[in-house]
């Protein structure tokens, strides 16, 4: 009997196997971080079971991930996603920014960002996510550029 866990493990393996077979494209500059969000980070936490696309959870209030959609790419200083949990869909519990796979994520700038995120709003946590790499970072301290890369909690590669 196939369990929640493995189903969703099933899920990820797919979508790392169908990342390293055009590896060498999705880490080009060329490749978007809009590309990567829908190709890959989107599906990485549905396949975890979170309703991204809003498939079940239709009340605008009532849904557990608000995806920020960039126009012209400015992102008017939001994170990507906003994870909330049920009954409480006022509070964030963390924040997702999205990177596309070209380069180091966990960058003092990187790290800074989600820290801005997670400190103005009083939740604990942020998470950097290009797929290829995903970042969790400590946002409970004051935000400093010079201290953000020190925030780092776990670090994973889609190797993990």
């Amino acid at each position: 009997m196939t369990t929640a866990f493995d189903a969703a493990f099933a899920r990820v393996r797919q979508l790392v196997a169908d990342f390293r077979a055009n590896e060498h494209f999705y880490l080009s500059p060329a490749y978007q971080e809009q590309e990567a969000r829908r190709d890959f980070i989107d599906k990485f936490w549905m396949a975890l079971g979170w309703d991204v696309n809003h498939d079940t959870q239709k009340n605008p209030s009532e849904q557990e991930v608000k995806i920020e959609r960039k126009e012209h790419g400015d992102s008017q200083r939001r994170a990507d996603y906003a994870f909330y949990f049920n009954p409480n869909y006022r509070d964030v519990k963390f924040y997702v920014e999205a990177k596309k796979p070209h380069g180091d994520i966990a960058t003092a700038r990187n790290y800074f960002q989600i820290n801005r995120y997670g400190w103005n709003s009083g939740t604990p946590v942020g998470v950097l996510h290009d797929f290829e790499q995903l970042e969790i970072v400590d946002c409970r301290y004051r935000p400093n550029l010079e201290t953000s890369i020190s925030r780092n909690i776990r670090s994973y590669h889609l190797r993990d």
